[in-house]
């Protein structure tokens, strides 16, 4: 009976946890910092809308819809940016070394291979195109090395939303290769189900945040397994443009790959609002997004830096 008693007491003060449940991810905003729209080797800083952190370079990319790509050396102080220095700019190309042509450079999504593997100069960008839906591997200094087969759901432009609905955001697993998702969903699926597609084959879906019109921007592969998702909503200038950073656990998807989400934060403002694009882990719990200005005065490029704490 003591025994017992024991038991219940260590189960209401939470010291033993209930089957299947699992610890809230903790999500905090700590700092910004505008990048103004400097000229670097002729070209603007503006309109990012793709992040990525080379470990092994100590280098931040940040990439253009215009098709551009950026090389930054970033400072921390603690969980504060300090400074973000301009170090490289340039036009993505060809694998002939021909700028990429003007209707094929809406670049958004980007990730990283060979950037945590102690090795220099290895480094290569994956990145994801919208309007002509494709994901291509790039040298950091901007030229193309070869296309990477979509999942067959994604290679018909016409099952698309829209040309500018497609995809916008890309992530790296060995277990499961590169995955991506269109921004709304494709039209022979419900309006408000996103999914995801693995070039190795497999999908995952999930339900929208409940804001009108709210798109999957970018993914961040998390060191745990896990997945960060960022999704914008806007529908008209009646209602709040809003920003949410969500979560996905792969271990508790359905057997039919149905997926439950939380919320970790939630941005919304109906006047100037920071248009938040780009996503990535930079070490340990520190992440980073940045905002599309939209090559626009009032607008700006910010970079947030926040924590996540995913809890044990």
């Amino acid at each position: 009976m003591k025994r017992f008693g024991l038991i219940l007491l260590l189960i209401l003060q939470g010291v033993i946890m209930p089957v299947g449940s699992a610890a809230v991810p903790v999500l905090e905003i700590h700092s910004s910092f505008l990048i103004p729209p400097l000229m670097v080797n002729g070209i603007k800083v503006a309109e990012l809308s793709g992040l990525a952190w080379d470990n092994d370079e100590q280098i931040l990319y940040a990439l253009s819809d215009k098709g551009r790509i950026f090389h930054f050396h970033l400072t921390l102080d603690g969980n504060r940016i300090a400074a973000v220095e301009p170090l490289y700019a340039a036009n993505l190309t060809d694998t002939e070394g021909e700028q990429v042509k003007k209707g094929r450079r809406d670049s958004e999504g980007l990730t990283l291979l060979n950037a945590e593997n102690s090795k220099h100069g290895d480094t290569q960008l994956v990145i994801a195109f919208e309007g002509e839906p494709r994901i291509i591997r790039f040298a950091p200094e901007g030229r193309a090395i070869k296309n990477i087969e979509l999942p067959k759901a994604l290679q018909n432009g016409g099952a698309y939303q829209h040309g500018n609905e497609s995809l916008e955001s890309v992530a790296f697993y060995p277990r499961y290769g590169f995955i991506t998702a269109p921004e709304q969903p494709l039209k022979t699926e419900p309006p408000n189900l996103h999914t995801l597609y693995s070039t190795k084959g497999r999908r995952w879906s999930f339900t929208a945040y409940p804001a009108k019109n709210s798109g999957i921007s970018a993914l961040e592969a998390l060191p745990s397994g896990n997945l960060l998702i960022l999704e914008r909503a806007w529908s008209g200038i009646f209602n709040p443009f809003v920003v949410s950073l969500r979560y996905l656990d792969f271990k508790h998807c359905s057997k039919e790959d149905r997926c439950e989400v939380q919320n970790l934060k939630v941005l919304s403002n109906y006047l100037l609002v920071d248009n938040f694009e780009g996503l990535t882990h930079l070490q340990g719990n520190q992440y980073l997004m940045v905002s599309d200005d939209g090559d626009e005065e009032f607008l700006s490029t910010k970079l947030m830096l926040f924590t996540l704490d995913e809890g044990t």
